[in-house]
């Protein structure tokens, strides 16, 4: 793998955790509703804040229980459960947005659907205590599906990265062309809550969200396939 094929597989799978509704965009839309564009990036920076560490942890902890060179053979188990974890995370995210188009819902997003209406109401409640770059690394690092992705899916970024580039700057080449996507997205829906604009149930984010979901699938299937080759 070269960096250019690095670089392209950190963008898709990363987009599989990044455009994924949870308790950070949520909050990022309440606050964006108030503040329009800076409060999505200062809830990013929160979340930096916390994922920066993450990976560079996740990164040190693999090299020291890893053999020394970082082989195929080596990297095997981790390519075994980062494409099944990818799979997962996809298939169980076709299966949330099948299942909302379903619905006849508006584009109000108090009206997402009964979970993520709970979630909105709540974060409501928490958000009014807190700043966004507070909440940002709340959402973060209290959130367990934030934490699971890094050690099932993202670790497969991370032993990617420090197979080709070493610890340091393997975790710091995977952060900077995973983060600005962060960046990118949280300001932008929170500028459009803030114009009054909803993405979320529009049926154009649905079907790119479906596929992405769909083209991960695949990747995962394709990841599998090698290690066990």
């Amino acid at each position: 793998m070269n960096s250019l094929d690095l670089i392209a597989e950190i963008i898709l799978i990363s987009s599989l955790g990044v455009l994924s509704p949870g308790p950070l965009f949520f909050a990022n839309l309440i606050y964006g509703s108030k503040s329009g564009f800076r409060a999505g990036i200062k809830i990013a920076l929160g979340h930096t804040i916390v994922e920066f560490p993450l990976i560079v942890l996740i990164a040190i902890g693999l090299s020291e229980f890893s053999s020394p060179f970082l082989t195929h053979e080596s990297l095997r188990p981790i390519g075994l459960v980062g494409g099944t974890a990818i799979i997962f995370f996809s298939i169980s995210q076709m299966i949330e947005i099948l299942r909302t188009r379903r619905k006849n819902v508006s584009n109000n997003i108090d009206r997402v659907d009964s979970n993520s209406h709970f979630l909105y109401k709540w974060n409501k409640r928490l958000v009014s205590l807190k700043g966004p770059i507070v909440i940002g690394i709340i959402f973060s690092s209290l959130n367990p599906f934030f934490i699971g992705w890094w050690l099932t899916v993202g670790l497969k970024l991370i032993s990617d990265s420090i197979a080709l580039l070493g610890t340091i700057l393997g975790a710091v080449f995977l952060f900077s062309f995973h983060i600005w996507m962060d960046y990118v997205w949280l300001g932008a829906t929170s500028y459009m809550m803030h114009k009054g604009r909803s993405i979320l149930q529009t049926k154009f984010f649905q079907l790119f969200l479906l596929s992405i979901s769909f083209v991960l699938a695949f990747f995962g299937f394709y990841i599998i396939t090698i290690n066990l080759s």
